[in-house]
């Protein structure tokens, strides 16, 4: 399953692009909306993570472009904000799934990110295609286990983006 992080912090996009490659994604990171249009003009993605705050652009113009140029994908959508409260995201753009706050535990994301990896794989009849890899390949565990610490100005800056 093709998956697209739109993420304009660096590491963190980083970070997602390992964990979700360990749970068979073939995961792709860019840092910009321009960058995200670019690329779904080129690759049918089954999944986008879209940061709602971007430099360029907002993830809500992601999902809505994600959902022209790739009907079927699913959009989830993270966010450092508290602009919609009551799920209000979910009307604004047909493919969007789910919301995750940048200060949830980000195995929440990964579970939902795979539990639709699983699903998709099921419809599509690949059987065994579903389950997750025997065993994650190996990665430097102290670059990744510092990434998922994340320094403490990375949870200040999530904390205070808005």
């Amino acid at each position: 399953m093709r998956c697209l992080i739109v993420e304009d912090y660096v590491e963190l996009a980083e970070l997602w692009r390992l964990e979700l490659a360990d749970l068979g994604f073939e995961a792709v990171a860019v840092h910009s909306a321009e960058a995200a249009f670019a690329h779904m003009l080129l690759t049918p993605f089954d999944l986008v993570i879209a940061d709602l705050g971007l430099p360029d652009g907002s993830g809500l113009t992601v999902a809505q472009s994600a959902a022209i140029r790739a009907p079927g994908a699913a959009v989830i959508v993270v966010t450092g904000q508290a602009d919609y409260p009551h799920g209000e995201l979910f009307g604004m753009s047909t493919n969007i799934v789910a919301v995750f706050r940048k200060t949830s535990d980000l195995n929440d994301m990964l579970a939902f990110a795979d539990h639709l990896r699983v699903k998709r794989a099921r419809a599509l009849g690949q059987g065994d295609a579903a389950l997750p890899p025997a065993e994650p390949a190996a990665r430097a565990s102290s670059d990744r286990a510092s990434l998922r610490a994340g320094p403490p100005e990375l949870r200040a800056r999530l904390r205070a983006a808005g």
